[in-house]
């Protein structure tokens, strides 16, 4: 259990600077705290989590003008919810 309490709060940190950056248009930043997070819940198996994550990132990469990568990135938000492959279209 300390494990996985440790491990929450870490993404909530995590998030927390993510959401820091990206009010304050520091959308580097905020696209590294969320690539972060992202991996994270992956790592948990969190698949609420690495789409809304995912969902973060395209409005980031959007936000810089990375149309290819923010593209990737709504794919990944919006499909495979299937927990045995998370990244499977």
């Amino acid at each position: 259990m300390k494990g996985t309490t440790s491990s929450i709060l870490n993404l909530r940190l995590c998030h927390m600077h993510a959401q820091e950056a990206a009010n304050r248009s520091a959308w580097h930043l905020a696209t590294m705290h969320y690539l972060k997070c992202l991996e994270q819940a992956e790592k948990r198996g969190d698949y609420q989590c690495l789409h809304f994550f995912a969902s973060r990132l395209e409005e980031c990469y959007l936000k810089m003008g990375l149309l290819e990568k923010a593209k990737e990135y709504q794919v990944l938000s919006q499909y495979s919810r299937d927990p045995q492959n998370p990244f499977e279209l």
